[in-house]
């Protein structure tokens, strides 16, 4: 009983980090989130024994680090490109709308948001070369958070798999 506990409870953990690693690149799952969790559960499981209260805290850093950073560095890097406050706006409600209009996940995102910025920044200020520049550096800032996102999984993963291999 105890040996299919442990499998079973290994299978959740892989299946997180596994979803997880997925999520990065789709903007609707929560991933560096997911593999947190994953180590979370794997820790408890082993009763803190191969993952002690610093390691999950390095673990936690980096969650709330890249778990978050989709959030504000597209926003900063519009906002270095010159975007207003309305093409922020509009680019976060171009997000929205893109994410259900086009059904691809990270395709309707990150178009909308584009677009979106692009639109605001042209309402405010009626210059195309303006509104081309917010947009490009937005794109520059959601790409930027997405390479951030995908290596702060990674390093997670190492840490796990290093932790497990090494005790």
């Amino acid at each position: 009983m105890s040996l299919l506990f442990e499998a079973i409870t290994f299978g959740v953990v892989v299946a997180f980090m596994f979803v997880g690693v997925i999520g990065i690149l789709i903007p609707v799952i929560p991933g560096t989130l997911l593999i947190w969790m994953g180590s979370l559960v794997y820790a408890w499981h082993v009763g803190f024994t191969t993952f002690g209260i610093g390691i999950l805290l390095i673990l936690t850093l980096i969650a709330l680090v890249t778990g978050t950073v989709d959030l504000w560095l597209p926003l900063l890097g519009a906002r270095g490109g010159g975007a207003s406050g309305r093409a922020l706006l509009f680019g976060t409600l171009g997000a929205l709308v893109g994410t259900f209009a086009i059904p691809i996940p990270i395709v309707g995102t990150v178009a909308g948001y584009v677009l979106g910025l692009i639109l605001g920044e042209y309402q405010k200020h009626g210059n195309w070369e303006l509104a081309r520049k917010a947009g490009l550096s937005g794109l520059a800032g959601w790409g930027l958070a997405t390479a951030v996102q995908f290596g702060g999984g990674i390093l997670m993963l190492f840490i796990f798999v290093l932790r497990i291999l090494t005790v």
